[in-house]
């Protein structure tokens, strides 16, 4: 005899499900694992401060690009792939290019804001004249982070 209800029914239908959903809970985390892996475009056309963004390397950070016309200077903030936290590099310098006549090229110098690591920023600044005007801003940002030469376009709207 088999016991009372059908209970060996149900212990070999456990015995089967659970390695099933082990299973699907691995195909699952496997799959978590290579979707956060791969680049997504779905950020805003604008950083958290208002400015501009350019994507570096298919997302892997994202640099926005904000100047204050009354200084004439330049801030550029280094972001993660969401285009929403700060994210040092180790960058010595950034170069943002303008397109304007003659085209404009402005070194920024890292400023590194509260939190950043030692030897890190998140934050670079520059200074110079082209950034008084009441133009929209309109180039690329170029640098090194990690070893690796990065470089995005923006365009203000």
């Amino acid at each position: 005899m088999g016991g009372c209800c059908g209970s060996d029914e149900r212990s070999r239908a456990r015995k089967l499900l659970w390695p099933a959903v082990w299973l699907l809970i691995g195909a699952f985390a496997v799959g978590l694992w290579v979707w956060e892996r791969q680049p997504h475009h779905h950020h805003a056309e604008v950083g958290p401060h208002g400015g501009p963004l350019a994507d570096w390397g298919d997302g892997a950070f994202h640099i926005e690009v904000v100047p204050d016309r009354d200084a004439g200077t330049v801030t550029a903030y280094v972001l993660d792939r969401w285009a929403k936290k700060p994210r040092p590099i180790d960058a010595g310098a950034l170069t943002l290019t303008l397109r304007t006549d003659p085209e404009t090229a402005v070194r920024l110098e890292p400023a590194p804001d509260v939190g950043d690591p030692a030897g890190r920023s998140s934050r670079f600044t520059g200074r110079h004249p082209v950034f008084k005007a009441e133009a929209k801003l309109s180039g690329t940002v170029s640098g090194a982070a990690g070893g690796k030469s990065y470089s995005g376009d923006l365009s203000q709207k």
